[in-house]
């Protein structure tokens, strides 16, 4: 690969946004990239790791159901003590338990496709979201 190439792919990579910023942050550290190419690369990447699903909330809460047609990856962020997901099969049966003891975050892989629903409990603040796997 030619030296110029090389520099410019190591610039984009500090361009990126980096993982669990909020979008408008993630959209700012884009639109401060003052290389037009590097800013677009920026928005791509920003684009391309858009999660197939996202729920903001607080306390309790029983997700809408969704469909997966291939593996993907359940995050879970904790703004408070206590955090319990549980992810559900079709029929509404719990299928894993998921916690998250005071403020942070942390995944699940859920490797096959299919209907399945999300049910929180929490004593303060969460976010669910699901990824790509990779």
């Amino acid at each position: 690969m030619p030296r110029g190439l090389v520099i410019l792919a190591s610039a984009a990579l500090a361009a990126t946004p980096a993982p669990g910023l909020d979008l408008a942050d993630a959209l700012r550290a884009c639109r401060a990239e003052p290389d037009a190419a590097l800013r677009l690369a920026c928005y791509d990447r920003l684009a391309a790791r858009k999660p197939a699903l996202e729920h903001r909330g607080a306390g309790n809460r029983v997700l809408p159901r969704f469909d997966l047609d291939g593996p993907a990856r359940l995050v879970f962020e904790s703004m408070d003590a206590i955090m319990v997901v549980y992810l559900l099969d079709a029929s509404g049966a719990v299928i894993q338990n998921l916690h998250q003891a005071g403020a942070g975050s942390g995944s699940f892989l859920i490797e096959r496709p299919g209907r399945y629903g999300i049910q929180v409990n929490a004593s303060g603040g969460w976010l669910i979201r699901l990824e790509d796997p990779g």
